[in-house]
């Protein structure tokens, strides 16, 4: 394989790894709100090639390449009927950000539930 074509699958293989759903993940549903993960993806790549001759005396040719790419959640969006939020995620804190949360959600599905209720 000559450096065009291993240039040519690095990079057709890192267009396929990289999607508007790499960076706005799949959603989830729950109660009524729908969570989007956004992500930060980075990524990079290398190759190299050459050719001389080789031990017989015949022409020697050599190609080679490789990748890496990174995907790191940055934030979330929580859309519901009323509102679209965007929390941000630090690196340090996530845990407690996320936990935070969880009890005013709770809070939210249950005064949901008892308007329901209260309208049957």
């Amino acid at each position: 394989m000559n450096i065009e074509q291993t240039l040519k699958v690095i990079t057709e293989e890192i267009a396929n790894m990289i999607s508007t759903k790499t960076v706005v993940g799949e959603h989830i549903v729950i109660e009524g709100r729908t969570i989007i993960p956004v992500t930060k993806v980075s990524f990079g790549f290398g190759s190299g090639g050459g050719e001389g001759p080789g031990k017989a005396g015949d022409q020697g040719t050599g190609a080679g390449g490789g990748g890496g790419a990174c995907v790191q959640p940055i934030a979330f969006l929580v859309v519901s009927k009323d509102e679209v939020q965007l929390f941000a995620i630090k690196e340090k804190g996530v845990i407690e950000r996320v936990s935070a949360l969880i009890p005013e959600i709770l809070e939210k599905c249950k005064s949901m539930k008892e308007e329901c209720k209260k309208e049957e």
